[in-house]
């Protein structure tokens, strides 16, 4: 239905400027550097000097250096456990006090000295190796944690061969051994260090974290690169770290007010453009808010996965799949008005991210790969293979580009690249989410309603096969002159098919379908025969709207007689002395028609229809038979309300004199055999 101008006009206003508004909020802050380098390449811009102070950033290789080194000096940590130590050498002493002679009680108190010492100096248990000796440690005793040599620690083993090589320097061996087996002072000898394992690494997490990130100041005016200069990895790091100042907090080099002004500048040249390239290749989309937007929102998709895209490394940003916008509108919409407000949506690339010349002219190709296969794509085989092409095509972009500026190939970019066309194909299955979001019926919906063997279009073939072939004539008629005037010939061939199967509800009622001498209106008047007639629309709507069929489909069967006469029984009515001023009875209730498509539809149904009653078909009946049901309808007013022009309507008329012309023309009457 078409929107009344007032309104119209206000939605298409209010369209764009939501549109532009919402494009504003999510406008990233930042700014973008118009600079490009590479190791080894060659500097081709303007001499380059530092406007403003900025910290030399330490590359990523440097960073993980220093960590290593700096993890390789740090101490470990070990607990000193004083307890344990203790309560073994305050054991031994109980067992000195217990002894049975003074010489026992000194050697075990001799005994006991000694292990203090050794417990003081530390034991390390399990942990113990032979690296231990070549470092030095924290040994952590309360509060403190004192820097230790690793070779000033015994291991368990080591700390009881030197206590029992000291006692027996005092007292000889063979009592030292005696007594050391009578008093089993192996099990007074235990580790009392712990490794520290918790501390140990809190010590190197923080001392990692707080390795400087730079390693040098570039200062205002010093001269960072000469034009024509070669890029050595020092210049290539002054410019990454005056890239990343530049856009963290710079950006712009005019106030925050100049900035927010370039933003809106630049939306409105691109809603401008936006509007252009509908009004150059689909004006009509102005007359249908929701067309409108249908092709807002899918700007504005691309407009945040541009804005996303900068937070990604250049590598990631080529993986995008941006033409995925082709596939979703290409379903709704013209192909050049899909493909030409694509380009327009593409063009934050240019003006958000770096590098984004050779993003924008990538994506350019995939859609214009995208649609000229897009008669093609219906077809389940034909997505592969036109993601295919569209690789194929991005891949020649990335070598020509990398020819051009002297980067190598890079096979992580040239994966990207596949992975952007494989990604391509999840935009087939978006069209079913769009279809339901927006009441659209999609292409290939359309073509799956073209099946003969449909429900309802089975069952009129069975119940009613004159209405059955007429329709199929119609849909013939209608696709070629739709296709002649840039319609959308499926869509007229869907309304072609459909929009008779009212008739399936009373099908004698219409005389294609009577094979009898019977004659169903023989026993009515003028006014119950239109009426009977006229039914076939509304038992057509309801019949369509039982078995789901889209609105755009209804929509030609309320529309194909718009509100115009059954004039056969009008014209009898007033030849048996009716009043011609009683129309009512004799005009469909129906609606007139507001698309080219439809006006097509209802010029095809009564001229197919009225071709059948011709006695002759040369070409000069068919053509004013073509001329007078057109003229009839235009005077009845019946397109008053589409948008077809007068050089449409001539090309519509061509179209169906060629076609009748080629269906009714002359055959070869075959000679008979005679006989010998």
């Amino acid at each position: 239905m078409k929107i009344q101008p007032f309104l119209l006009k206000h939605k298409v206003v209010a369209t764009f400027v939501v549109l532009g508004v919402l494009m504003l909020i999510i406008f990233p802050k930042q700014g973008t550097f118009k600079y490009t380098y590479h190791t080894g390449g060659t500097w081709m811009y303007e001499t380059l000097v530092a406007p403003f102070d900025f910290p030399i950033l330490k590359t990523q290789q440097e960073r993980l250096m220093e960590m290593e080194e700096k993890s390789s000096k740090l101490l470990d940590y070990y607990e000193f456990e004083s307890k344990i130590s203790d309560d073994k050498v305050s054991s031994l002493r109980q067992t000195a006090s217990s002894a049975a002679s003074s010489s026992d009680k000194n050697f075990i108190y001799a005994t006991a000295t000694e292990l203090q010492a050794i417990y003081d100096k530390g034991v390390v248990g399990s942990e113990w190796s032979e690296d231990l000796a070549d470092v030095v440690v924290f040994v952590k005793k309360g509060k403190r944690a004192v820097e230790t040599p690793g070779a000033e620690l015994y291991s368990v083993d080591e700390a009881y061969s030197s206590l029992r090589k000291k006692v027996s320097d005092r007292f000889g061996e063979s009592l030292t051994d005696s007594l050391f087996r009578d008093l089993r002072i192996r099990d007074y000898v235990v580790s009392n260090l712990s490794y520290d394992e918790a501390t140990t690494m809190q010590v190197h997490r923080n001392a990692v974290e707080y390795i400087s990130p730079t390693s040098g100041v570039v200062y205002a005016g010093q001269l960072i690169v000469s034009r024509g200069e070669i890029m050595t990895k020092e210049i290539v790091q002054m410019l990454d770290s005056y890239k990343a100042e530049y856009l963290s907090h710079y950006g712009y080099n005019d106030s925050l007010l100049s900035s927010f002004f370039s933003h809106v500048l630049f939306v409105f040249i691109m809603i401008w453009l936006l509007i252009c390239a509908i009004q150059l290749t689909d004006n009509i989309i102005f007359q249908y808010g929701r067309q409108l937007v249908f092709i807002a929102t899918l700007v504005m998709c691309v407009f945040v996965a541009i804005a996303f895209s900068i937070k990604l490394s250049e590598s990631w940003r080529m993986v995008l799949p941006l033409a995925m916008y082709v596939i979703i509108a290409q379903s709704w919409l013209k192909p050049a008005t899909s493909y030409f407000t694509f380009l327009v949506a593409l063009l934050p690339l240019l003006f958000m991210v770096d590098g984004g010349v050779e993003l924008y002219i990538m994506n350019m190709v995939a859609g214009a790969v995208l649609t000229s296969g897009s008669r093609f794509s219906r077809k389940t085989w034909s997505q592969f293979l036109t993601a295919l092409i569209v690789f194929a095509g991005m891949f020649l972009v990335y070598v020509a580009d990398t020819l051009v500026s002297g980067n190598g190939f890079h096979r992580v970019e040239v994966g990207c690249l596949l992975g952007y066309s494989l990604l391509l194909l999840a935009g087939y299955p978006l069209i079913y989410m769009f279809e339901k979001l927006f009441s659209y019926v999609s292409v290939s919906r359309l073509w799956e309603l073209t099946d003969t063997s449909n429900p309802v279009l089975l069952e009129m073939s069975k119940k009613a096969p004159g209405t059955f072939q007429h329709s199929l004539q119609v849909a013939s008629l209608a696709e070629g002159a739709c296709r002649d005037i840039g319609g959308n010939p499926v869509l007229a061939r869907v309304g072609g098919l459909y929009h008779d199967i009212g008739k399936i509800v009373n099908p004698l009622c219409f005389i294609e379908n009577q094979t009898s001498d019977v004659d169903y209106h023989a026993n009515l008047t003028t006014k119950q025969s239109a009426a009977a007639i006229i039914r076939h629309v509304d038992d057509g709507v309801d019949l369509a709207k039982k078995n789901q069929l889209p609105t755009l489909i209804v929509n030609f069967i309320l529309t194909h007689h718009g509100t115009g006469r059954t004039n056969y029984f009008y014209n009898k009515f007033c030849n048996e002395g009716g009043d011609p001023a009683d129309q009512k009875p004799f005009r469909y209730h129906g609606e007139k028609p507001f698309t080219k498509e439809q006006v097509v539809l209802m010029f095809a149904d009564s001229i197919e229809a009225a071709s059948r009653t011709l006695k002759s078909h040369s070409p000069e009946s068919i053509s004013a038979l073509v001329d007078s049901i057109i003229d009839a309808k235009i005077a009845d007013g019946q397109i008053s309300d589409a948008k077809i022009t007068f050089k449409e309507v001539a090309e519509v008329r061509e179209s169906f004199k060629k076609f009748l012309q080629q269906i009714y023309h002359e055959r070869i009457e075959y000679p008979q055999l005679k006989e010998q």
